[in-house]
């Protein structure tokens, strides 16, 4: 490679790590925002990125300050027999414009095809932003443990640490996340 040839690459290696480093912040800082706007109405609210935002169950104002910041569309993890009105939230969601998914899970008993069902409605761009929730972030740690390695090649271990960050706190559930990643790359084998 000839020296002009090196610098080029030097200069635009230079270039793209200064562009990456004025953007990141920038993102960081907005997604920061929109994490302080909605921490009054959901518990332990983390803005993952730009697509998945998580957290407990939402209160009050949740969902119009979700459907303000831009969010397409919200999934939640509970079961009608948790004590909250499935119907009521489905259509507060829906009334601001936003799409609604239950996938009812239980803590408990998890199903793989649960697991398959949460994957396909993430993967879909038009729900993005989404805002994942559950009574706790407990459930919503597991799967997102499970996109995190399945669809965008995170670790276990760094997934795990980051679903721990979010909520997840079962060993039920995390014993849940690793057997289907397990059965996963099996299947690929």
């Amino acid at each position: 490679m000839t020296q002009s040839a090196c610098l080029l690459v030097a200069a635009v290696l230079f270039a793209a790590t200064i562009f990456a480093a004025d953007s990141s912040p920038t993102d960081r800082a907005r997604l920061d925002g929109i994490q302080r706007t909605l921490s009054a109405d959901v518990p332990r609210v983390l803005c993952l990125d730009e697509n998945f935002a998580t957290g407990g169950q939402p209160t009050g104002e949740a969902y119009v300050k979700a459907a303000a910041n831009g969010f397409r569309s919200v999934l939640s993890l509970r079961t009608s027999a948790e004590g909250v009105d499935l119907v009521f939230e489905r259509a507060r969601v829906e009334s601001n414009k936003m799409r609604y998914f239950n996938i009812p899970v239980n803590g408990s008993s998890p199903r793989a095809e649960q697991a398959d069902e949460f994957l396909r409605i993430a993967r879909d761009k038009t729900n993005h932003p989404m805002l994942v929730t559950c009574s706790s972030a407990n459930r919503v740690g597991a799967f997102m443990m499970i996109l995190h390695v399945v669809d965008q090649g995170w670790s276990e271990e760094k997934a795990l640490v980051e679903a721990l960050k979010i909520g997840l706190s079962s060993d039920n559930l995390k014993k849940f996340a690793k057997d289907y990643l397990a059965q996963q790359r099996s299947k690929r084998s």
